[in-house]
């Protein structure tokens, strides 16, 4: 039995070093595979992102722009309905009233122009 130990001895001070070196090597190659892996993920999520918020940058426009030209842009505020309440039309004049008015008007025109005549 103590032969088996000294070999299992000899041998393990023989190769222990190149093993623990070999499997050190193994772990430092796995962590760099692995965060090569994690940093790529990384990426793939932020182009992600960035393409995600350039989509609905777009989309929000479209929206915009359809609304506007359908009318139910939110932004604007709703234009108030004319209220005819307190409207009075004026009473509709017969064609001898019109007539009768014009030259009213026209008198009116010769007096002021006779008036400014006479200052001068």
């Amino acid at each position: 039995m103590e032969i088996g130990k000294e070999l299992r001895k000899l041998l393990r001070d023989l190769f222990g070093s190149r093993l623990s070196e070999h499997m050190e090597v193994e772990l430092l190659r796995l962590r760099q595979d692995f965060d090569a892996r994690i940093q790529d993920y990384k990426s793939v999520i932020a182009d992600l992102r960035a393409e995600k918020a350039l989509l609905q940058a777009k989309v929000g426009m479209y929206e915009l722009n359809i609304n506007q030209r359908v009318g139910i842009d939110p932004t604007r505020k709703r234009p108030e309905k004319p209220s005819f309440a307190n409207f009075n039309s004026p009473p509709a004049m017969s064609s001898w009233q019109k007539e009768v008015a014009e030259h009213d008007a026209q008198i009116e025109k010769e007096l002021a122009a006779e008036a400014a005549a006479a200052k001068v």
